[in-house]
């Protein structure tokens, strides 16, 4: 039995330590945000606290272990009827319960900041990611930058089911409910590309949808929110201005927005800027003309059950496709 215990408290301990490995896993141990220092500052509290009862609880069991070998039969007289071993086997828990409220209530105290207006909208869509900079007069999609050093407020929302906005390295979950805005409020304090994910079981392609939250310095922000205030870019080779042409012929305007043209759809992602992000379809496939060239023969091969249809089109068509939203940087 102690050999198993000694197994299982190992097992936890590595399991803690390694779902820190990787540098694009997303994790708390390896914080971005204020918030998520936060949560890493309880979880380490937490399990410190633990450690030190299950040391404890370890020494206690092997000293009974082997004084209970020795002397078997003067074990029970020495507990039995014992009202102050009972008094503080039940105080010491207690004690440590209301320790760990106390350090929870102090940490969700600091998470809990004003509002003062979001920067930006974060909406939730099966499945892939919408985000609404409304004051700058543009929307991007499954990709979205804010500056180092500066306090980052977003509401929340969704579009059609609940979903759950979570970048673990900059801070904790807040659902996003049909018909309701929630607020998530944090300080982005370290510059880095940080994976996002939906964290509440959306339909089929829930592990599928996923964003990137880039932290940049201030410069580089103002230099990306100047781009993406930008229309679209002219095509300029042959086989873009052609894949122009089929964008707008083949109903892609039913469901996305290139602003700058004429295709003006609010169903699906906005395409306006679309070469410039790092992977397609909530980062189902990293964005490259040879994936999304599978994309578009196929979407429900690659993401079966998004709204994304399969449009028959010649092979030479998807060519220019590629060729033209690949230009739109």
């Amino acid at each position: 039995m102690g050999r198993t215990i000694a197994l299982l408290g190992l097992l936890a301990l590595g399991g803690l330590l390694l779902s820190g490995c990787g540098e694009s896993s997303p994790t708390i141990l390896k914080p971005g945000g204020s918030a998520a220092e936060d949560i890493k500052q309880l979880a380490v509290e937490i399990f410190a606290i633990l450690s030190v009862v299950l040391l404890t609880v370890w020494a206690l069991l092997a000293i009974v272990i082997i004084r209970g070998r020795r002397r078997p039969e003067a074990m029970a007289s020495q507990t039995e009827g014992n009202w102050v071993i009972e008094v503080i086997w039940t105080l010491i828990p207690a004690v440590i319960i209301v320790i760990l409220f106390a350090l929870t209530i102090r940490t969700t105290r600091e998470l809990t900041l004003p509002e003062h207006g979001a920067d930006f909208a974060a909406i939730g869509h099966q499945w892939w990611w919408e985000f609404d900079f409304e004051r700058e007069g543009f929307k991007t999609a499954n990709e979205v930058h804010v500056p180092v050093g500066r306090p980052v407020s977003i509401d929340i929302a969704s579009s059609d089911v609940i979903h759950s906005f979570w970048v673990p390295q900059m801070g904790g979950k807040v659902d996003m409910i049909p018909g309701r805005i929630n607020h998530q409020r944090f300080l982005p304090v370290k510059e880095g590309t940080y994976l996002g994910e939906c964290a509440e079981f959306c339909g089929a392609q829930h592990g599928k949808m996923r964003f990137l939250f880039v932290v940049e310095s201030p410069e580089e922000f103002s230099a990306w929110v100047a781009d993406q205030r930008r229309p679209a870019a002219e095509p300029t080779t042959p086989a873009a201005i052609a894949g122009a042409e089929v964008a707008a012929t083949v109903g892609c305007s039913g469901c996305h927005t290139i602003r700058g043209t004429s295709l003006g759809g609010t169903v699906g992602p906005d395409l306006t800027h679309f070469g410039s992000r790092s992977g397609i379809a909530a980062f189902t496939l990293p964005n490259t003309p040879a994936n999304l060239k599978e994309w578009l023969t196929d979407p429900q091969a690659v993401k079966p059950e998004s709204h994304m249809p399969r449009i028959p089109l010649p092979g030479a068509q998807i060519d220019e496709l590629v060729a033209y939203l690949e230009g739109l940087k």
